[in-house]
């Protein structure tokens, strides 16, 4: 049985991801995360990364994994259009919380970008991080993906600090922005 989140009439659906999504789910990161970051990057960090991160060995363990939730959002036809990925645990040193949640991975298929995809990821991941008695959620972002920083800072995040992130070979700069809940 799915763990279903709809925020509002019209946006896309958004489910718990369960065993069986650890296939097309890394199919799906893998295609997403090449949409978002394969223009600006080297191919062979890219492909590093890729099989580093997103095996379905890897999903399966991660949607399995008691700290971690899995989200999948869904056009109205049942098709996968984003995911998101929340961690209960620990924080970047700039982080200022007690039971800090991290929104680890969330992307939306690029064609679905303004159509609600990212909101409805985001609220999931906080509802959830609020459910688990969190009071502060955070992230990493690219400092060079000014789209994704205007997100965030609409969803109420602010920039605290930053951290290093290593993509295949090249170590390549993260803001990270938090939010009290």
């Amino acid at each position: 049985m799915h763990e279903l989140v709809q925020f509002k009439t019209g946006a896309p659906l958004v489910r718990r991801a369960v065993p069986d999504d650890a296939t097309p789910l890394a199919a799906l990161e893998a295609r997403l995360f090449l949409q978002a970051f394969g223009p600006a990057n080297h191919p062979d960090d890219l492909r590093m990364h890729l099989e580093q991160t997103f095996s379905p060995e890897k999903q399966l363990a991660e949607i399995a994994d008691p700290a971690r939730v899995v989200w999948i959002a869904e056009d109205g036809e049942g098709q996968a259009v984003g995911y998101a990925m929340l961690r209960v645990g620990d924080a970047e040193p700039a982080v200022v919380g007690e039971r800090p949640a991290e929104v680890q991975r969330i992307y939306a298929d690029a064609e679905f970008h303004g159509r609600g995809v990212g909101a409805a990821l985001m609220n999931a991941c906080v509802e959830r991080a609020l459910a688990l008695g969190c009071d502060v959620i955070w992230l990493g972002v690219w400092e060079r993906n000014p789209r994704a920083i205007a997100f965030y800072q609409k969803m109420g995040f602010a920039a605290v600090g930053a951290h290093t992130f290593l993509l295949g070979r090249d170590l390549q700069q993260d803001l990270v922005m938090s939010r009290a809940l």
